[in-house]
């Protein structure tokens, strides 16, 4: 097993260097993470023989991290995750005019991913620590300033990941403003579970089985801004309510999808009424035996294939990252929310805390 150097980890700005934390449980799982972004760096989990494998997408060092085409691999992104339309949403009858930064869009005028400068681009103080029951965890804390990329208030950032006995990456993102603002944060690791030491790298994701607890996907156009509308799945390509490969859901044309070559879809996730966790989402692969499970607060998961990746980045073990190289699920609120009425508000104020739990389960059986 051939774990990420912190050697490799160090540098950065001038300013602010690099870390990176491990985390072990006692089923040998390991999980690592740097500063740079509170980002999920690897994730090392058993395949059906017991075999170790790290599961996710990145960089052998912080500089691969620095200088990658695709810039949000493992990373908290916000303060908003995904685009708001034309860079701009109202509070009230104040209009706030954000960084116009959507590299995907035609043209680039939409916001993505919280701006330029935006969490995946900071690096954040960091804390490990072990709960009373003896797990091992990881702080990460950060500070917006009111105003950076065009976002009102003053916002307080706290992500915690604790690596659970019983196999569970938990992620619990927290923050408290002293004025009115939007917050959608997320994760944005990219999964692949097929790895395995007696292959010559990864293989891509389409033959893993997906399913999804969601009846209906919030419908969004050609520059994947939401139109308002929910489309049921049923009878279509969408439909991931009984697990299905990845690669079934590209043999037609349909209007959210590109055939051949990917998607990036907005789920609306059948909520139940406990306020507890809800299942979001499973992947697994036959090949290696492996299964993950997600489960969530947040109303609505994003589901990427990567299928911008071009072969340009090359990541760990001097692997090219193509399109279905891994795909990322990432719970979130619903996108585009601010200028969207119909939609579950993202606005929190002085007087409440968001508050967004992830479970990323790793079941053996």
């Amino acid at each position: 097993m051939k774990l990420l150097s912190a050697s490799t980890f160090s540098g950065g700005s001038q300013s602010s260097s690099a870390e990176l934390v491990t985390l072990r449980n006692r089923n040998g799982l390991v999980a690592q993470f740097t500063n740079y972004g509170a980002r999920w760096v690897s994730m090392w989990t058993p395949d059906r023989n017991g075999n170790l494998s790290d599961i996710i997408l990145g960089f052998d060092t912080i500089d691969g991290y620095l200088t990658a085409g695709e810039r949000y691999h493992g990373a908290i992104v916000g303060r908003v995750c995904g685009r708001i339309s034309n860079a701009r949403f109202k509070i009230r009858e104040q209009e706030y005019l954000l960084a116009s930064n959507d590299a995907y869009g035609t043209p680039v005028r939409n916001h993505l991913h919280g701006g330029i400068d935006a969490f995946h681009n900071r690096y954040w103080k960091s804390r490990k620590y072990i709960t009373p029951s003896g797990e091992e965890a990881v702080e990460f804390t950060n500070s917006s300033q009111s105003g950076e990329e065009g976002y009102p208030g003053n916002l307080q950032v706290k992500v915690t990941y604790l690596l659970k006995e019983d196999n569970t990456l938990r992620m619990e993102c927290e923050a408290t403003t002293d004025r009115p603002t939007p917050v959608n944060l997320t994760n944005h690791a990219f999964f692949n579970l097929q790895f395995s030491s007696r292959m010559s790298g990864k293989k891509n994701v389409l033959s893993h089985l997906l399913t999804l607890n969601a009846s209906a996907i919030i419908a969004c156009d050609s520059e994947l801004i939401p139109t308002g509308r929910l489309l049921p799945v049923d009878n279509t390509l969408l439909d991931f309510r009984a697990p299905r490969t990845i690669a079934s859901s590209l043999t037609q044309e349909h209007s959210q999808i590109q055939k051949g070559k990917g998607f990036s879809l907005a789920y609306a996730l059948d909520v139940a009424e406990d306020g507890g966790l809800n299942f979001a989402a499973r992947l697994s692969d036959e090949i290696s035996g492996r299964k993950m499970e997600i489960y969530t607060n947040q109303p609505s998961v994003q589901v990427y294939n990567g299928y911008f990746m071009d072969g340009t980045d090359i990541g760990k073990d001097q692997t090219p990252y193509y399109a279905s190289a891994g795909i990322a699920i990432e719970p979130q609120g619903y996108p585009d929310a601010p200028n969207q009425p119909s939609f579950p508000s993202i606005l929190i104020d002085e007087t409440e805390e968001y508050r967004h739990i992830t479970e990323y389960r790793f079941p053996s059986d």
